[in-house]
């Protein structure tokens, strides 16, 4: 509801000696507009409003820039102070109009957050490339009479911030454990002997699994007592070849030349070495 202060007909008090006659304001998403009072009005500079006037059916968010002694043909009937949260998701809106109408249509906004009383709007996004935004937050602020702040995150920052289920069935580890969101590639998937494509290595966020970091001390350690797919060794049963590694559970298979093949455990304290 807006309030209404009905019953007086100019407001009485005076600024700087002269007659305050009316409130002078910046329109979201628009320009510097001037209303009339009929009513007092005291309101700090700065505030978000939303106002009712005689020339305009609906509500219009403004932002409050001071007072004036000079008329307006635009009168001002009521008005209601903004809830910061209504604030942030209609600036956040705008925001995302901006991108839509400039075809920049590979940004998607993540994350937004207001400060009325310091007139601060800071907007987190992720993207396919790169983005500069120091100029678009410049022009932006002109139209919501706000400073706007950008902030790229990565896709992995995302998953994290909502968090899910991965491929084995548990909790994301970024959104659980992992402090720090370390670089991952694949050469590191090959340390541990996988050589799937890379969409099978992906995560919910799209990006190489996290897991692949974190164990990739483990498997290095073992790495050292394994041989290598494909490699000649020579164990108590003779010479073949290895057809596979498991470095989780320490153990290799190895096809000898008459067909036969023979699963290692290094745990079972048989040899074995490069043939």
């Amino acid at each position: 509801m807006f309030k209404f202060n009905k019953g007086r007909k100019e407001r009485k008090e005076h600024h700087e000696g002269k007659k305050i006659r009316s409130l002078e304001a910046s329109i979201v998403g628009g320009s510097f507009e001037r209303y009339a009072l009929i009513y007092p009005l005291d309101l700090p500079l700065g505030s978000f409003i939303f106002v009712k006037t005689r020339s305009h059916d609906k509500e219009i968010l403004v932002k409050v820039r001071g007072y004036s002694d000079r008329k307006s043909n635009d009168i001002l009937e009521g008005y209601k102070i903004a809830p910061p949260e209504k604030v942030r998701v209609m600036m956040t809106n705008m925001v995302k109009q901006y991108f839509y109408n400039n075809r920049m249509l590979d940004i998607r906004i993540v994350g937004s957050d207001i400060n009325l009383n310091e007139g601060h709007l800071k907007i987190e996004f992720i993207a396919d490339k790169k983005y500069s935004l120091a100029k678009v937050g410049a022009h932006l602020a002109s139209l919501l009479h706000v400073r706007i702040d950008f902030k790229q995150i990565g896709a992995r920052d995302y998953a994290r911030m909502v968090g899910g289920i991965g491929p084995c069935g548990r909790e994301l580890c970024c959104s659980t454990f992992l402090k720090k969101i370390p670089s991952i590639t694949l050469d590191m998937a090959r340390e541990q002997f996988l050589y799937s494509a890379p969409e099978r290595l992906s995560g919910v966020c799209g990006r190489l699994l996290c897991c692949l970091r974190y164990e990739l001390d483990f498997y290095r350690e073992v790495k050292d007592k394994l041989p290598e797919p494909g490699q000649m060794v020579k164990t108590d049963r003779g010479v073949g070849k290895v057809l596979e590694v498991n470095a989780l559970v320490e153990r290799f298979t190895v096809i000898y030349e008459d067909g036969t093949q023979d699963v290692i455990y290094l745990g079972e304290g048989r040899t074995w070495q490069p043939a």
